[in-house]
């Protein structure tokens, strides 16, 4: 993954109300033109990951993130940040 060139987004279904989103989840893509499919998070059928690029989110992030929140099915939308993971102590 590009945290560079691109922000990613984690988007979790509702197994009764996505239903056509679990069946071929590459379709949330088509809710922005902006967005693109990544995956599957993890085992997690009911989550899959999106991307926006990022000159494309600068100017479009808050729209994408409406109408996510707005598609039927979708229970969650969360920007993916970056983080440093920290070291645990030596002893």
């Amino acid at each position: 993954m590009d945290h560079d060139a691109y922000t990613y987004i984690a988007v979790m279904l509702d197994g009764d109300g996505a239903g056509a989103y679990i069946d071929s989840p590459h379709t949330l893509a088509s809710i922005h033109p902006s967005l693109s499919h990544v995956g599957q998070v993890g085992a997690l059928d009911n989550v899959q990951l999106l991307s926006v690029a990022k000159f494309d989110w600068d100017d479009h992030g808050e729209e994408v993130l409406a109408q996510l929140k707005e598609a039927p099915g979708v229970v969650r939308v969360d920007v993916q940040e970056l983080k440093q993971r920290s070291k645990r102590d030596e002893l």
